[in-house]
């Protein structure tokens, strides 16, 4: 039994922040934390897996992620485009070409730490096995767990919302035992939100937010990104989603920025390249 003096004298990494997301959220203590479980909610295609998986490939954590809502083909491409700084559209292109050598060398080093998982419909015994399987090859568990989505994990109830909140109960376990930061993608529903605001707590489908200790709602419109923390027990939060957050967002190339500056930055050295 681990004792609270332990933990605080540094042998626990619960509760411990992960690398910021951007500038703009670490200021309104939008963080994702070791041995907590959060939620990135929102509505199908508004911008979820793109801030999941960008700041997988970018935060220079120990990385597991859960692909479950796309296809492998599909992420080569989104995550190839975040270390190149390149369209997705242009690493299709290149992968039909010997271009595709350089991706290869990106994928390689990014491999040293993160691992995909592109199961499309994993039980909670699959994502366990993985984790065992990442503990066991790299000798240590990873930093974040991600698990795109929580629709795609099989569950052993007919009952859709009785099988959300079971594997979200799993879920939270699992980021206790690993000290894990394990992130959920879930829809809202549309009936309660807007598609170019990010939505109230009460429109998460399944009615799966009393564990998680973070709960974000994301969507974009345009070049804006904006964010809100529906629950944030470390930090302000706004149930109503009444005053988000808004970063930035260039989508053909799967990458958030903090300010509209670094947006144009971007866009200018692609125009370079």
């Amino acid at each position: 039994m681990r004792s609270l003096l332990q933990v605080v004298r540094g042998t626990s990494e619960a509760g411990k922040d992960l690398p910021g997301i951007l500038p703009a959220l670490t200021g309104a203590s939008i963080m994702f934390r070791r041995g907590q479980l959060h939620v990135i909610a929102g509505q199908p295609g508004r911008g979820k897996t793109l801030m999941a998986l960008w700041y997988a490939v970018t935060c220079g954590e120990d990385v597991l992620y859960f692909s479950a809502d796309s296809d492998q083909g599909t992420v080569v491409n989104r995550v190839s485009a975040v270390l190149m700084s390149k369209t997705v559209n242009e690493i299709k292109e290149m992968r039909k070409t010997e271009s595709v050598s350089l991706i290869e060398d990106e994928l390689w080093e990014l491999n040293r730490r993160v691992r995909i998982d592109s199961d499309p419909h994993p039980s909670m015994d699959d994502i366990y096995d993985e984790v065992m399987a990442y503990i066991e090859l790299f000798g240590r568990a990873p930093s974040a767990i991600f698990v795109d989505n929580l629709m795609n994990v099989q569950s052993m109830h007919e009952n859709e919302w009785t099988g959300y909140r079971d594997t979200m109960r799993a879920l939270h376990g699992l980021a206790r035992e690993t000290e894990a930061a394990v992130v959920v993608l879930h829809h809202v529903s549309e009936n309660d939100s807007k598609p170019n605001r990010p939505a109230p707590m009460r429109a998460l489908m399944g009615k799966v937010a009393a564990l998680p200790e973070t709960i974000i709602t994301v969507a974009m419109d345009g070049d804006q990104y904006h964010v809100c923390a529906v629950k944030n027990r470390d930090g302000e939060a706004d149930p109503m989603a009444e005053n988000p957050i808004t970063v930035y967002v260039d989508a053909p190339s799967m990458t958030l920025f903090n300010t509209h500056m670094d947006l144009e930055l971007h866009r200018k050295r692609m125009q370079w390249q």
